[in-house]
């Protein structure tokens, strides 16, 4: 036990390593050959990404994921394409059965479909699926699964609005800012 907690401490140490050096190329090239992040074309991981679980997180096309982001891959955590994360969103796929004798741990996958737009420290809980197109605003925290092209807000985030549909053509993380 005491190897195995070991080692699982020294991954995450290497993950923070890794998310602290200050060029994209050089990060997301270590995420895909070392922690096995599956990132997609023209992708951005900003630093400070903290990762649990990194060889389940696919992070699609275009997608940019903001400073400091908290990226829980243990259960399972899929961004689709052109998604844009801003800054310190935590993302958790485990928590804790608070009902249970032993406080076991449950998981569940995350994804954020196409284009959505997840604000500052959002963070989101395990089991949810951010649909197509969605606008979730700063601090927000989203405990259920949402509808395409919604406005989302609040502590539980709930739906204030709704996004204009548009044959979008954006990519946030195809121009990363050097040394970020």
């Amino acid at each position: 036990m005491a190897v195995k907690a070991l080692a699982y401490g020294a991954y995450l140490l290497l993950t923070e390593f890794i998310g602290s050096l200050p060029s994209h190329t050089i990060r997301n090239f270590l995420y895909k050959n070392v922690s096995r992040v599956s990132i997609g074309k023209h992708a951005t991981l900003y630093r400070g990404a903290r990762m649990r679980g990194s060889r389940k997180i696919k992070i699609g096309a275009g997608t940019s994921i903001g400073n400091g982001c908290e990226l829980d891959g243990r259960g399972g955590l899929r961004f689709g394409r052109n998604v844009n994360v801003s800054s310190e969103a935590a993302f958790w796929t485990a928590q804790h059965d608070y009902q249970d004798a032993s406080f076991a741990t449950i998981f569940a996958p995350i994804e954020v479909c196409d284009w959505c737009w997840i604000g500052p420290r959002v963070t989101v809980l395990p089991g949810v699926t951010i649909a197509e197109g969605c606008v979730v605003a700063a601090h927000s925290v989203v405990t259920k699964s949402t509808d395409p092209y919604g406005v989302y807000a609040g502590i539980p985030a709930k739906r204030i609005g709704e996004r204009t549909r548009h044959d979008f053509n954006y990519q946030p993380g195809a121009a990363p800012i050097p040394f970020i």
